[in-house]
């Protein structure tokens, strides 16, 4: 054979062997799907994320795989940042948090674009909570603002960075009430309930998941105040902080997104398999300390809310920059 034969047979063995050869799995079977988380492990965010994961991935395919990453920092941006830089094929799924996700390009410059995300869907909403060790000597909120404005600065709130519920709730709790706190951020409500419980803040904004049961941690716990429009149903004997004189509404709202440029048969497949996945026995078992909160919305509903709040965030973005009220910097 000559050496022309040679590489010409060659070339057909390939050829033939690579159509003999099974074609690549589809997504989303190729590889681990990630589900970025922007806040540290151990917090709210992260153990829905841990919960919900294996039941999304049993609902998209029998070979799909799912884990979570967690890239904290800068109240979600480090993390949606990424999501949005990642190729467009699906296997970067990013749960997000309003207020956030849409607060933070409001008040200053982010490396992503909260458009540039197409919803999944919401999966809780959660109460944002003032929450105080149980030997605090403040009884009520009230009590805890005229003892700051006594002495400005000398008690310190710990929550999880500009543009988090807490960080928003605290911006506009001492816009409201003229009471200044010294604010220490967070990444993640894991450490800062470790920073509560040790002594070394005297207060820190969390969402309800983060204390269930606050009598019952190590270090018991009590809530101040509520920061929604009503008293939610798991917590009937907690006021909130319009009862108590301060206009402060900030809840948390936790859910799944990818980037807008990822093909809609993925983000549809991806909505399914939550639906799918928040009705599965297995998950409602796992998830019963969300089970007060769990608010599923399609991810253009969700979409629809978030429009709604741009106004008023954009209003209360522009108030806080022209008092110099903004902390978490």
């Amino acid at each position: 054979m000559t050496p022309k034969l040679r590489v010409l047979a060659a070339m057909a063995a390939i050829v033939g062997a690579g159509a003999c050869a099974p074609a690549l799995a589809a997504w989303p079977d190729d590889k681990p799907i990630e589900l970025i988380v922007g806040f540290a492990a151990g917090g709210e965010t992260d153990v829905l994320a841990r919960t919900l994961a294996p039941y999304i991935q049993k609902h998209l395919s029998p070979n799909a795989s799912i884990v979570v990453v967690n890239k904290p920092g800068a109240s979600g941006a480090i993390a949606n940042s990424h999501v949005q830089r990642a190729a467009k094929d699906g296997y970067t799924v990013a749960m997000v948090n309003t207020p956030p996700m849409n607060f933070l390009p409001l008040v200053q410059s982010t490396p992503y674009d909260p458009d540039q995300f197409a919803l999944i869907g919401r999966v809780v909403s959660d109460p944002t909570l003032l929450i105080a060790r149980n030997d605090s000597p403040y009884q009520s909120l009230k009590e805890l603002v005229d003892a700051a404005k006594a002495k400005p600065g000398a008690i310190s709130i710990g929550q999880n960075g500009l543009g988090s519920n807490g960080g928003v709730a605290l911006n506009v709790l001492m816009l409201e009430s003229g009471a200044q706190f010294t604010d220490i951020p967070f990444g993640g409500t894991g450490q800062s309930k470790i920073a509560l419980m040790g002594g070394h803040v005297d207060m820190i904004f969390a969402s309800h998941t983060a204390v269930p049961d606050p009598l019952a941690e190590k270090t018991p716990l009590r809530i101040l105040a509520q920061f929604v429009d009503e008293r939610a149903p798991m917590l009937p004997n907690v006021p909130t902080a319009k009862e108590q004189g301060f206009n402060v509404v900030v809840p948390s709202d936790r859910g799944l997104a990818i980037d807008k440029d990822v093909p809609a048969a993925i983000r549809d497949r991806l909505q399914q398999a939550l639906e799918a996945a928040l009705k599965d026995p297995g998950f409602l078992e796992a998830a019963k300390p969300f089970a007060a909160i769990l608010a599923y919305k399609p991810g253009a509903e969700w979409q629809a809310d978030i429009d709604a709040a741009k106004e008023p965030l954009t209003r209360l973005a522009k108030e806080l920059k022209q008092k110099g009220a903004l902390t978490g910097k």
